[in-house]
């Protein structure tokens, strides 16, 4: 089951992804707006997580894998190192 982060409304980050010609199903780590935007989304759902150590999960996901990066499977992979 997917985390509820993944449910919530993601339209503001899927327009500036259309606007900008770019699949909005794919996260780019090194867009600073996008790593911002999923920054500020799960801090909503790990409120004792401090931005820095948001941060080192996305860029431990963003290291781990090679691009482009599923956005429900990039997701799913800072959250599980958010839960350790």
């Amino acid at each position: 089951m997917a985390h509820p982060v993944l449910n919530e409304d993601w339209s503001e980050y899927d327009n500036r992804k259309i606007i900008g010609y770019q699949d909005r199903s794919q996260f780019s780590c090194t867009e600073s707006w996008e790593v911002n935007y999923l920054v500020n989304k799960l801090r909503k759902h790990f409120p004792y997580k401090t931005d820095t150590a948001i941060r080192m999960a996305i860029a431990a996901c963003c290291n781990s894998t090679n691009p482009p990066h599923a956005r429900v499977d990039f997701v799913e992979c800072v959250v599980r190192r958010l839960n350790c």
